[in-house]
């Protein structure tokens, strides 16, 4: 074996470059160099642990513009914590009893019934505390009708973005409310603008959001970040690793509590005109790259796929041609390149490709462009 190959040629792993979203499956973001710089240096030193983490979390609040905060092993893990945290308000001594629930006062969590459940499916993992999941038919009024004395929290997710017709976060978080009913806002990739932060919490009055760390953020994949009542965070941080309980397993490591807060830290304060002015520069090299070779049209986007602050570039291939074809085919090159395929909730034109260039380092634009125009013309010669 080379030693001085990288750790992903030792294990004979392909790179790809990511020109659709920072999901899961494609490793998250790529992290800044002072993120990464961080990590390494919390790596080379022991420290006490909860000291560290409990000043990320309170540096984390302030970034934030909330009363407290709290960092965890992904978005995933925030859902969990955050499910236990609104069940055990009334009954904070049975935290330790999770996932039996049947001593808690109320252990019902709300969700809205409908497609978005199998599209989003990540509300099922509130039910490995022991939640008792009730699905609400998506209306105002069914889900007012639904709270009851057994209801802990509703969960809400901006669906509407997935689903027509549900109703948003700012049509339900005000009925809630109004209801006492406890509000957790699932909104792990709803960034940039950074003020998403506050603004579900803040601005619409939600006790709880979560938001993913390595996706937009930039930080370490394996970090989540809860933010809200100051109250509710306790429990998660009561509730969570390094504590004998639900969430011993959301260990979050020294290294990955330095890499989170200086990615936050580097993501709230960059001038978000100046990022999207990087990205769409990049977008509009590949759109000029791909229609000067192939004529066909290009359309630019000031709204991420899922509405957030971000250009996008839309390339509409000749029919029969599609994007899933093309994925495969740009997939197949070294390095790889993932282009954006639109899944058939967004209800779009199979031959619509869309590309995002949060992920895109400096000279990656031309390579893109490139991998799309050898599909085009391997396909109509």
């Amino acid at each position: 074996m080379d030693i001085h190959m990288n750790c992903y040629g030792k294990l004979h792993i392909k790179e790809i470059i990511n020109a659709s979203e920072p999901y899961t499956n494609l490793g998250g973001s790529l992290m800044e160099k002072e993120t990464i710089e961080a990590m390494a240096q919390a790596a080379g030193t022991c420290i006490e642990y909860e000291k560290l983490r409990d000043a990320v979390c309170e540096k984390a609040a302030q970034l934030t513009n909330n009363e407290a905060a709290f960092v965890t092993t992904g978005a995933s893990a925030g859902l969990e914590l955050s499910a236990a945290a609104c069940m055990s308000l009334d009954s904070a001594g049975n935290l330790d009893m999770l996932p039996e629930t049947s001593a808690f006062s109320k252990n019902e969590i709300l969700v809205m019934d409908g497609d978005v459940l199998d599209i989003i499916p990540y509300w099922r993992l509130t039910g490995l505390t022991g939640a008792k999941i009730i699905k609400v038919k998506p209306d105002v009024e069914s889900i007012k009708a639904a709270v009851c004395e057994r209801t802990a929290a509703c969960m809400l997710f901006p669906a509407s973005v997935y689903e027509r017709g549900i109703p948003t976060c700012e049509e339900l978080i005000p009925v809630l409310k109004e209801a006492c009913v406890k509000v957790i806002v699932d909104a792990a990739a709803q960034l940039p603008p950074a003020s998403n932060l506050w603004y579900y919490t803040k601005t619409l009055g939600a006790d709880l959001a979560i938001f993913s760390g390595g996706k937009h953020i930039k930080g370490p994949q394996s970090t989540g970040l809860i933010v809200g009542n100051r109250e509710l965070i306790d429990l998660c941080r009561t509730a969570a690793s390094p504590n004998p309980g639900l969430g011993r397993a959301f260990k979050t490591g020294k290294e990955e509590l330095a890499g989170f807060i200086t990615a936050l830290e580097l993501f709230v304060l960059e001038d978000e005109e100046e990022r999207f002015n990087r990205q769409e520069k990049r977008l509009l090299k590949i759109a000029e790259i791909v229609t000067e070779r192939t004529g066909i049209r290009a359309e630019m986007l000031r709204q991420g796929r899922l509405g957030t602050y971000q250009p996008l570039l839309h390339l509409y291939l000749p029919k029969p041609l599609t994007a899933k074809e093309c994925n495969i085919y740009t997939r197949s090159l070294t390095p790889g390149i993932d282009v954006g395929v639109y899944p058939p909730e967004f209800c779009m034109e199979e031959n619509t490709v869309f590309i995002n260039a949060y992920n895109l380092k400096e000279g990656q634009a031309e390579a893109v462009a490139e991998g799309i125009c050898g599909y085009i013309s391997k396909m109509c010669g």
